[in-house]
């Protein structure tokens, strides 16, 4: 079964507490045997063999991340001064954000942030000197061997010292790179607590290092325009993230929502920063029926590692939907779909998270996204089917469920079809 990075290195910090009872005791035996092989791990896993003596098999039970974080909290004493990598602190960090628990997410960024503040003052200072791009392989740092954190500092310290600063800076941003991702996570975190100020310094910081980072671009963004109504500065700040974000080939349904909010911010800095009050709109097909379902031609075909990397993904999307965490399931579906385009499962899982999150526009997008790479999807004509009756398009409801009724019985009769069939023929039938 496959695992998230923070479930695995989570439950290796469960073990490490209690692995040396286990060592002092004769009759407990060898350490039980992994669950998995090193390649089924996600990438910046420690391998296998180096995990803490007594390293649990990973079964059904440990895949929920309540329990874990159940034993994480009867645990909170004994765990608190104990020594954590910084795997452990990004993985703890990852495990408490997925399930809404950001103060305590905050607090294993923040360990993790600053355990890798003066390694940042090292890479830039690198970067700063003339260098090449070069990659992992030809800088030394290869990630084969499966390096950990410190590993990969060292290792770029050592290029620098040498001057041989494009390897040093290829070291470094293959150790850093998860800390920038922690930080733009830390900063939501701030935000989803109710402290935009703080996200939006977080965010700042993230692009002082990293002035492309699509994620602090966005959401810099989507936190200046939601808290700007009157503030003509900050409308402007978060135009120029938006317009850098669209600049970095951005996924779609992001792309389309922030051109539509770019339109609405526009019109505020002409009406001196004041965000206009809109009437909602009935649903996003108001005025138009279902249309066609256009065939997407396919990219090209992935490689073993991102093979992989989509499936671990949708994995986790698929795992987050289970626990109606929408917000942390878009963002796997997200990864996922960046990996493939052509891949259903992962456009189906978007629209269905984003429906939950009451984006219907980038919902309706997605789902047909679904359709065009594959018109069986059976998940994506439900959805669809769903989203045109509560927009009172009766017809296009029927549309896709006799679709799905005829190409798929028994994922219809899991849904439930031919009674919403009915009642949609019924509706159409009224005069």
């Amino acid at each position: 079964m496959l695992r998230s990075l923070a479930t695995g290195l989570a439950l290796a910090l469960l073990a490490a507490a209690t692995s040396a009872a286990a060592q002092d005791d004769p009759m407990s035996g060898p350490p039980a045997a992994p669950a998995m092989d090193d390649a089924q791990l996600p990438p910046g896993h420690p391998p296998l063999d180096q995990l803490p003596a007594g390293h649990p098999t990973i079964g059904p039970d440990e895949m929920d991340g309540k329990k874990l974080l159940e034993k994480l909290d009867a645990m909170r004493d004994e765990l608190k001064d104990r020594p954590k990598t910084a795997e452990i602190e990004y993985a703890l960090g990852n495990l408490y954000y997925e399930n809404s628990r950001y103060p305590e997410a905050i607090d294993y960024y923040r360990q993790l942030v600053e355990r890798s503040a003066a390694p940042f003052l090292r890479y830039l200072a690198a970067r700063g000197h003339p260098h090449k791009t070069v990659g992992p392989d030809q800088a030394g740092c290869s990630t084969t061997n499966r390096p950990g954190f410190d590993q990969l500092i060292a290792l770029a310290d050592a290029k620098a010292a040498a001057k041989d600063y494009s390897a040093a800076v290829t070291c470094y941003e293959a150790a850093l790179l998860p800390v920038v991702l922690a930080q733009a996570r830390r900063a939501n975190a701030f935000f989803l607590i109710g402290n935009p100020d703080r996200a939006v310094q977080e965010h700042r910081e993230v692009l002082a290092i990293e002035p492309d980072f699509p994620d602090s671009l966005f959401f810099l963004g989507a936190i200046l325009f939601e808290t700007g109504d009157d503030d003509a500065a900050k409308l402007r700040e978060a135009r120029e993230a938006w317009r850098k974000f669209l600049a970095t080939g951005p996924d779609p349904d992001r792309e389309k929502l922030v051109k539509d909010n770019l339109t609405k911010l526009d019109r505020a800095l002409a009406n001196g920063g004041h965000l206009s009050v809109e009437p909602a709109p009935r649903g996003p097909m108001a005025d138009r029926g279902p249309g066609p379902i256009e065939p997407t031609s396919p990219p090209p075909a992935l490689g073993p590692k991102q093979q992989r990397e989509l499936q671990l993904a949708v994995a986790e999307g698929e795992r987050l939907s289970g626990r109606s965490n929408w917000p942390a399931a878009l963002a796997a579906f997200d990864r996922a779909r960046r990996l493939d385009r052509a891949d259903p499962r992962a456009a189906t899982g978007a629209g269905l998270a984003l429906l939950k999150l009451g984006k219907r526009v980038e919902a309706e997008a997605a789902l047909r996204d679904a359709l065009g790479r594959d018109p069986q999807a059976g998940a994506a004509l439900y959805e669809l089917g769903e989203l045109f009756f509560e927009n009172e398009h009766y017809a296009g409801a029927a549309r896709f469920w006799s679709q799905l009724l005829q190409q798929n019985p028994t994922t219809a009769d899991k849904y439930g079809v031919k009674a919403r069939l009915a009642e949609a023929q019924a509706r159409l039938r009224q005069p």
